[in-house]
């Protein structure tokens, strides 16, 4: 057995927040691989919104289908099949010489992406010990954010080597070491080979309290939104409208990304400390003002400011999915499906919304757009359960 445990957390947690990081490289790496495919192919913005919305809705939309799946039977397996197949989608996309073979591509990432995120976290959330569980599920989803800033530098690095769009294929390989090595330590992240953390593998089904749900689902949309929108339209914008470099417009996406990396973790590890709605409004607080002065900056202060947007938006990503959990007790599979896949995937419906924006008033409107959805957030959070500055009740 290989023994991938520090000593300061549990062991699957290590081996699980690896393949997350591995699956999601394929979320970074198609915004970067989006300029040199709409040049390829020829493509609108409003095709290229479309493509962003392809791999959402099958990467994420449907993952409480999967999760529904998980709550009643542990599937260790589809692990290492999912992160194979995240792979395997995104290695296939420099190969497709038309934009429906290009989105058939993208699904099949996208369903590996959608399998994987359901099974895991739920894994994830059983190991960890109550008191810690916004630090351990903060580990868990900095592998996801990790992989999708190294997936976006990765593409960059690609897309700017000799051999261009193939050079695609080179993504399979992590898929496939990961899955392996995750075949290979099956029991160790089945949640019925768990032992009991807290005298229980699980928690007992209650009541959901629906309004509270909707309301934090309706938060993470317009987070997720502003998060995608982002992602897809920074390379674009400095690319194909200030006539940038590639590789500067790849370095603005991976500070993007890398500042959501340390986020995710501290913004979970001072929600153990301040609760959670105090993370969640706050970011949208810090995220406003920020949003608005993109356009208007360059050079290092850009670079400076991308990073501490993505630190700040995504500093809630653990803890709105660790909220969703304490609501939903019993139905962690589906919790996790709703909350980092059916909703985070509605925000390509926005990115579509944004390419329509950008065909019709070019990509400077799209940053006044996004402007408008931290205010949104902000709002949406202040009814969710807790007090602000206040630790959350176990």
């Amino acid at each position: 057995m290989l023994n991938l445990k520090p000593s300061w957390m549990p062991q699957p947690l290590v081996l699980l927040s690896l393949s997350h990081m591995v699956t999601d490289l394929s979320q970074g790496a198609l915004p970067m691989l989006l300029p040199s495919i709409k040049e390829a192919l020829g493509l609108s913005y409003t095709q290229i919104g479309l493509l962003v919305l392809i791999q959402n809705v099958t990467s994420s939309i449907i993952q409480p289908i999967f999760g529904a799946i998980t709550d009643k039977i542990s599937l260790p397996w589809l692990l290492p099949v999912s992160v194979f197949l995240s792979g395997l989608g995104m290695a296939l996309t420099g190969f497709m010489p038309t934009y429906g073979m290009l989105m058939l591509a993208v699904v099949i990432g996208g369903l590996g992406v959608a399998g994987f995120h359901p099974q895991a976290s739920k894994s994830a959330h059983f190991v960890s010990p109550e008191a810690i569980r916004g630090r351990s599920m903060g580990v868990f989803s900095v592998g996801g954010n990790l992989g999708m800033a190294l997936g976006a530098g990765f593409m960059m690095l690609l897309m700017t080597s000799s051999g261009g769009l193939h050079n695609t294929a080179w993504f399979v390989l992590p898929g496939a070491v990961t899955a392996l090595l995750l075949w290979r330590n099956l029991d160790n992240v089945s949640p019925s080979s768990f032992r009991p953390v807290a005298g229980k593998i699980a928690e007992p089904r209650k009541a959901i309290n629906w309004n509270m749900l909707l309301l934090l689902l309706a938060f993470i949309f317009f987070r997720s939104t502003l998060h995608a929108g982002l992602s897809t339209y920074i390379p674009l914008y400095y690319v194909n409208y200030l006539n940038g470099s590639p590789v500067y417009a790849g370095y603005m996406l991976s500070l993007f990304l890398g500042g959501g990396v340390f986020g995710t973790f501290i913004g979970a590890a001072l929600s153990d400390r301040f609760g959670r709605k105090t993370i969640i409004a706050g970011s949208m607080i810090i995220v406003f003002p920020m949003v608005i002065a993109i356009p208007f900056t360059s050079g290092l202060v850009t670079m400076i400011l991308l990073t501490f947007v993505g630190f700040a938006l995504i500093s809630s990503f653990a803890t709105t999915l660790v909220m969703s959990q304490s609501i939903m007790p019993g139905y962690e599979g589906m919790a996790s499906g709703l909350t980092i896949g059916f909703t985070i995937g509605l925000g390509g419906v926005g990115v579509t919304i944004l390419g329509y924006i950008a065909d019709l008033y070019g990509i400077p409107a799209i940053f006044t757009a996004l402007s408008f959805l931290p205010v949104a957030g902000l709002l949406l959070s202040l009814p969710l359960p807790g007090r602000l500055f206040q630790k959350d009740s176990p």
